[in-house]
């Protein structure tokens, strides 16, 4: 379905003349990996608006998305698999983040080893997509800017009492942390 959409879209501005046959391949590609992460991160939302923690589920995502954009982590074989697992674990930090509201003392020493990762190893490539070295210092760069913008948020959030807010982000980077360390162990000695 969204091939077909994606088509759709590629043939309308073929037909605006915006876009040439040349660039079908790769226009078609991006238009249908947009389409499908927009309906997975559609699929989420609902979700949480059914388990009714809409809120924590959207700043999980919030947070974890940029800097999992930059950071990389560890990725499935099949697409399928990375997508379900991603959505089991977002959907369990969305209740988690609901029942349990306040950061205990735990979470925050998890928080400084995660900050400690993320900093020491992203960003991690994959077996699809090997960082070449300016890659890698763009990519670290860009991760570093997203962590201390994150880190900043957290902070006014936890000093404004929306310790909420703070902890969502400390979980989004502490999981991003797990991902970063197991990408990097399979990427090294796998």
């Amino acid at each position: 379905m969204p091939e077909r959409i994606a088509g759709w879209l590629f043939d309308f501005q073929c037909r605006k003349g915006r876009l040439s046959e040349e660039q079908r391949k790769l226009y078609v590609y991006a238009y249908n990996l947009l389409i499908s992460r927009a309906v997975v991160y559609a699929l989420l939302l609902l979700a949480g608006l059914l388990l009714g923690n809409l809120k924590e589920m959207a700043l999980f995502l919030l947070a974890f998305i940029p800097l999992r954009q930059y950071a990389g982590g560890v990725h499935f074989e099949r697409a399928g698999n990375c997508i379900a697992a991603s959505s089991i674990l977002i959907c369990l930090s969305g209740q988690y983040l609901k029942y349990y509201p306040e950061i205990p003392l735990p979470l925050f020493f998890v928080w400084i080893a995660a900050a400690f990762i993320i900093i020491a190893l992203a960003p991690v490539g994959c077996a699809n997509k090997k960082l070449v070295p300016i890659e890698q210092k763009v990519y670290k760069r860009r991760t570093r800017i997203v962590f201390c913008i994150e880190c900043a948020v957290l902070m006014v959030s936890y000093f404004m009492d929306c310790i909420w807010i703070s902890k969502g982000i400390m979980l989004a980077q502490a999981v991003l942390a797990v991902s970063i360390m197991l990408g990097w162990i399979k990427e090294n000695f796998f």
